[in-house]
């Protein structure tokens, strides 16, 4: 008698446990950019970001210039941010939205922006 109710209580704890779990769960587009100097001048590399609906986002932003501060921002996501010469960031945002939108340095806005397009 025992062991079965140690058997039933392990069941509703590994029942417990996924149930939590998978609610946490979905899943996550990892994306790289840098933010600084390009062939052409400055702007923001890779030109083309992807990233699926109703995934998370998590955008690695890595501010390659030496000597000023750049930004990074998607308006329709609601992200504007700005990174030190030198350092990194890591915007997240849930992506609820269908389509393809700018991403941009609005500290210099005659910097080549990129594009993210979700689908």
């Amino acid at each position: 008698m025992a062991r079965t109710r140690h058997v039933a209580i392990a069941s509703v704890a590994a029942l417990a446990a996924t149930a939590v779990l998978g609610g946490c769960g979905g899943k996550t587009d990892h994306l790289t950019a840098d933010d600084g100097p390009v062939a052409s001048g400055n702007g923001i590399t890779p030109v083309k970001l992807v990233a699926h609906k109703g995934h998370k986002v998590e955008i690695k932003v890595t501010n390659t210039a030496k000597d000023k501060p750049h930004g990074f921002s998607i308006d329709e996501y609601g992200i504007k941010d700005t990174i030190d010469q030198g350092k990194t960031t890591t915007v997240k945002f849930k992506a609820d939205k269908a389509g393809t939108f700018k991403v941009y340095c609005q500290l210099h806005p005659a910097h080549q922006p990129a594009q993210l397009t979700v689908s």
